[in-house]
């Protein structure tokens, strides 16, 4: 039963061969000119997007990210409140009901709203509800009396779903506007590699988890940008009386923001949860480690890391896109991390960490030698000298999340 339960929707050893196929645009796909031109004009390097993200494709109906934000995703000097994302969120739904659904999962210590958006095909959203008790009996195999052949049947009816979160780490800025440009595309975009996604997989997306915190930020960010050149404050506290440590909570559920994301997980058994940090040049896939791996994670668990993770890395590498790696120095030990909710409940737990300047600044970076040197783990490092921006930022974290939705949809039940 585990290994139906953990590995039926997922990853084999080698993707399939739609996994591997080669990202062309499709020139038939309408683009959207102005906003295509600001994604080249905002990324500084070319070689820091991916041709998943490098255009932005046009909808007469649907709004992006601009209609809200003003400029688009990943802008310098833009940084939007939760409920402007929020806002954002509705404005798609309300334009393609049909694809996306807007769900209030609770509210904070200080009474923010937090969401979770589902987004799929049309036939996927239409039987939503059924697709989610199906997966409540994998979720639960007692209800099903431990039958294999029930679950196999199961299995093959149903459509799994990747949670994706953002932002629980308040001065890591980029999650939200990426996950707003992210939504649009999956709702608009008609090219198969999208399509694939769409027709296979229920993306669902909570883009602030830590709304406190968040609104917070963006309070100092404004402040900064109006008093350019003076040193601006960091938080002290992000939520009520926590910060960094509002990620290890995934035991205690002493906080709201990891009560409420349970509650998602409980309600709708996701099969992956994905956590969308930011810290090191330029994405790191953490979730693979080095080790030591808490001793109850189960092996299938381990290797599933490992398959992901190296095919995220493979894939932006073909991409062309420095500084993407797995492995590297983290743990994988404690379960107090949010994302342990999946591990802890027989799904996959993952987590990126992709560069961010902690703001929407543009900003030159140098790098410590042991950030840009080549290892085994890491063969196409970052640059010594990096000018980033927020837009960058964007860039990595929607192609790394896309190459994963990809793989998962190509592979959902293998």
């Amino acid at each position: 039963m585990k290994k139906i339960v953990a590995l039926a929707f997922v990853v084999a050893a080698s993707a399939s061969v739609a996994a591997q196929q080669t990202f062309v645009r499709d020139p038939k796909i309408p683009i959207d000119q102005e906003y295509t031109a600001k994604i080249k004009e905002y990324t500084t390097e070319p070689f820091f997007t991916s041709p998943l993200v490098d255009y932005l494709p046009a909808s007469k109906t649907i709004p992006t990210p601009k209609a809200v934000l003003g400029d688009i995703a990943g802008a310098p000097g833009r940084l939007p409140y939760a409920e402007e994302v929020y806002q954002y969120m509705r404005m798609l739904e309300k334009a393609a009901p049909q694809r996306v659904k807007v769900y209030s999962i609770g509210r904070t210590e200080e009474g923010r709203e937090m969401i979770a958006v589902a987004i799929a095909s049309d036939q996927i959203m239409a039987k939503l509800e059924e697709n989610r008790e199906r997966l409540a009996k994998l979720g639960d195999p007692r209800t099903i009396n431990m039958d294999d052949a029930q679950a196999e049947t199961l299995v093959q009816q149903s459509t799994p779903i990747y949670y994706i979160t953002g932002t629980i780490h308040s001065p890591e800025t980029g999650a939200p506007t990426a996950l707003m440009e992210l939504a649009y595309r999956l709702v608009v975009d008609d090219h198969e590699y999208i399509k694939s996604i769409r027709n296979n997989l229920i993306t669902l997306i909570t883009p602030v988890i830590e709304v406190d915190g968040r609104d917070k930020m963006v309070d100092v960010y404004k402040w900064h940008l109006a008093h350019p050149g003076q040193n601006w404050p960091g938080l002290v506290y992000w939520g009520k009386y926590v910060a960094h440590d509002n990620n290890r909570d995934a035991m205690g559920v002493t906080l709201k923001l990891t009560e409420n994301v349970l509650n998602v997980h409980n309600h709708w058994h996701p099969q992956v949860l994905h956590d969308l940090h930011e810290s090191v040049p330029y994405l790191y896939d953490n979730t693979v480690g080095d080790g030591p791996y808490n001793a109850w994670i189960d092996p299938i668990l381990a290797d599933e890391w490992q398959m992901i993770g190296w095919n995220n890395v493979s894939e932006m590498t073909k991409f062309g896109m420095p500084g993407v790696f797995t492995h590297g120095n983290f743990d994988t030990w404690s379960p107090g991390y949010l994302m342990f909710i999946a591990a802890l409940h027989n799904g996959i737990s993952r987590l990126y960490e992709t560069f961010g300047n902690g703001g929407a600044d543009t900003v030159t970076r140098e790098l410590r030698p042991d950030e840009y040197a080549r290892t085994w783990y890491k063969q196409n490092p970052p640059l010594p000298k990096t000018t980033w921006s927020q837009r960058n930022n964007n860039n990595y974290e929607q192609t790394g999340v896309l190459t994963a939705l990809h793989y998962f949809a190509a592979n959902k039940q293998l």
